[in-house]
């Protein structure tokens, strides 16, 4: 069945961009497009806009995808992220987050290097200088 949309020419021409950069042609972009949005493979994730760009989150919370797989990968099983750590979170919420991680790994790896204590830390003293740095984490 072909069934024809009609789109105001600045959103198609958004999509006929965007297509090019897919090497798509724009149906065929716009079909993906439309199918991931209505079709989620990760239906509690989403992608919120912060200082460092994009990052997968849990819907309408801002607990990201890398706080989940961190506790994870320090040990802790699904059960107890959602039960003690993350108790705002159900259970299939974390099981969707790990699956994200599965799906999109590199990424995850790639915003837990810069987003953890350690590198918190090494921004703060760059930014701050060592004096200020050593007052604001209490340090002695």
């Amino acid at each position: 069945m072909d069934t024809t949309i009609t789109l105001p020419q600045n959103l198609f021409e958004e999509i006929a961009k965007r297509a090019i950069e897919y090497q798509q042609s724009p149906e065929q972009f716009a079909i993906a497009f439309l199918a991931a949005q209505l079709f989620p493979q990760h239906p509690y994730v989403e992608m919120i806009k912060g200082a460092g760009g994009l990052r997968p989150v849990i819907k309408h919370t801002r607990t990201g995808v890398d706080a989940i797989v961190g506790y994870s990968l320090a040990g802790y099983s699904p059960q107890q992220i959602a039960d003690e750590i993350l108790p705002h979170l159900k259970l299939a919420e974390v099981y969707d987050a790990l699956s994200y991680y599965e799906d999109h790994q590199t990424e995850i790896d790639q915003l837990m290097a810069v987003n953890n204590p350690q590198a918190w830390q090494t921004r703060i003293r760059q930014e701050m200088g060592a004096e200020d740095a050593k007052i604001f984490l209490g340090e002695d």
